[in-house]
């Protein structure tokens, strides 16, 4: 199955896509949760979700932000380090996502945004990628076919 990958430039159409594609029984990892406006989001219509952030003074927010939700798991992790995300979605989510969200701030650099995209479509075989980075948008419009 080929992954749906939607390109946003922004957190409101970000979030947008968000309330738009994700489904009451998707199982969604969310890679830069910062305080959790938008896990709040995805927790309210999704069955499960894992979200991660490097920085722990932003887990320690969305965690508070998320107090009561009973189908979310927020942890301290570097997006980078794929394979110690993959542990942890083995064990909260047997190992099952649906739908991955990435978010390194929408100007974040545009060739770790779409190698992590990459990445992490390769590890879970999601059905669907929503990446909020407007430079990769911008470079994308640039681009041309040659045929």
């Amino acid at each position: 199955m080929e992954v749906r990958v939607i390109l946003t430039s922004d957190v409101k159409k970000y979030r947008k896509a968000a309330r738009a594609l994700i489904k009451g029984k998707d199982r969604v990892l969310e890679i830069g949760c910062a305080s959790g406006k938008t896990t709040k989001i995805v927790a309210e219509i999704a069955e499960k979700v894992v979200a991660v952030d490097k920085s722990a003074l932003e887990v320690s927010r969305a965690r508070e932000r998320l107090k009561g939700f009973t189908n979310v798991v927020i942890e301290v992790k570097d997006a980078t380090e794929v394979n110690e995300v993959k542990k942890l979605i083995n064990d909260r989510l047997n190992g099952r996502v649906d739908v991955i969200m990435i978010d390194l701030g929408g100007v974040a650099d545009p060739g770790e945004v779409l190698s992590l995209t990459r990445r992490y479509s390769l590890a879970f075989k999601p059905k669907l990628c929503i990446v909020k980075n407007r430079l990769l948008i911008d470079f994308i419009k640039s681009c041309e076919i040659y045929q």
